[in-house]
């Protein structure tokens, strides 16, 4: 791409990353049916990870015979979901799917990727856009790939390489990318050769119209601030910004410090010095994992249940995860009434009618899912899956 090129096309993605477009017929439709999900499911004892729409997740039951695998990629993680389309990601590619009316996944185009690995970032610059990078998590130079997809055409229109700052010796992995006032941020975890964590969390930040750096917040509140494979931040009616600490040691993080929610104001791009809620004090010495918004300052958030953990197996195969409700106003906490849970990935999205689904993967052998509604602050059981060993991963279509 020659100099003139590269310029016009920076300063499209500009327009296109500061004023949105105007929504589709295709997310009308979408919006109106408003509850749509896709699961990723796991029975690993046949080497089976199919994935399954589903309709409904607030009543019923769906069994494992009626889900779909996808032919000749068994191996395809959950990437986002844009405009009732689903993107998943291969080995050497990422596919956006439709789905049909037997909600069979239909492949619409395919581009070729940057690898292939269980927590990709990504974020919509726009109604068309993502910016995405599918692997490596992370590298010995501190470079990492990224590619901006034409959506609509599945085509790339842009590729390059950021590179997050670290001492000589040490390692970044990043955790999301998040668009933010016309800029990309980059939350990301810094950690010695052993893959632990520092005592201090960063935020890098790129100018959205042509990912150039331009410097890195950091904060010695807590550290760790999101993981690649959980939601971890939320934005608020207002505009602010707050960011989660997944910095239980499952993430390879750094318990010396307290997991909790900092924060950064609208049209800002420092730390709120002023705001930090506290929820190892708060949760008697637990650590935190994932949150989502769930509308009105309050937030669903997953905590790791420490008296629960005896090895580190039990990070994933144990049923030591809890979910609380969050006011980020007065922080207040509310464990919600649902059982103890095992794998934590992808277990929370939030659907466009505005409700938190929660997928829970129950010591009784139960996969169901759970719905909060943040209009009555209530929670109650849903879907119930069965004939699966237990659901890996969810996306809001």
């Amino acid at each position: 791409m020659n100099m003139q090129k590269t310029t016009l096309f920076f300063l499209i993605l500009s327009v296109f990353a500061t004023f949105s477009c105007n929504r589709s017929e295709d997310e009308s439709i979408s919006d109106q049916q408003g509850s749509r999900i896709i699961l990723s499911l796991s029975v690993p004892s046949q080497g089976s990870y199919p994935f399954h729409v589903v309709a409904d997740p607030d009543s019923g039951t769906a069994d494992i015979k009626d889900s779909h695998s996808i032919p000749d990629f068994p191996n395809s993680v959950l990437v986002t979901a844009k405009s009732g389309y689903v993107f998943l990601n291969s080995k050497d590619k990422l596919t956006k799917y439709s789905v049909d009316n037997q909600n069979k996944l239909q492949a619409e185009g395919s581009v070729a990727n940057t690898g292939l690995l269980g927590g990709p970032i990504s974020v919509f610059l726009d109604d068309k856009r993502l910016l995405v990078s599918t692997a490596p998590r992370q590298t010995k130079d501190s470079l990492y790939s990224y590619q901006i997809i034409n959506t609509e055409d599945m085509t790339e229109e842009h590729r390059g390489k950021i590179r997050l700052p670290v001492t000589p010796g040490s390692v970044a992995s990043p955790s999301s990318y998040i668009l933010k006032d016309g800029k990309i941020l980059v939350p990301y975890i810094h950690a010695d050769e052993q893959n632990h964590a520092y005592g201090k969390a960063n935020v890098a930040i790129f100018n959205a119209s042509d990912m150039s750096y331009e410097k890195t917040i950091s904060t010695s509140k807590t550290a760790c601030l999101g993981y690649s494979v959980v939601s971890s931040h939320a934005i608020a009616e207002n505009g602010d910004l707050y960011l989660i600490s997944s910095n239980a040691n499952y993430w390879g993080g750094n318990e010396s410090l307290p997991s909790g929610i900092v924060r950064i104001k609208a049209r800002q791009t420092e730390f709120d010095n002023d705001y930090f809620l506290n929820l190892t004090s708060k949760l008697k010495g637990n650590h935190s994992g994932g949150m989502i918004y769930a509308g009105g300052d309050k937030v669903i958030v997953q905590i790791f249940e420490n008296s629960l953990i005896k090895a580190y197996r039990d990070y994933q195969q144990g049923f030591v995860i809890s979910y609380y409700e969050v006011d980020l106003k007065t922080q207040s906490l509310k464990k919600l009434n649902i059982p103890l849970s095992k794998y934590p990935r992808r277990a929370i999205d939030r659907l466009k009618n505005g409700k938190v689904i929660i997928a829970i993967n129950a010591e009784n052998g139960e996969n169901a899912l759970y719905t909060y509604d943040g209009a009555t602050g209530s929670v109650r059981k849903g879907l119930v899956y069965t004939h699966a060993e237990f659901m890996s991963g969810l996306i809001a279509l």
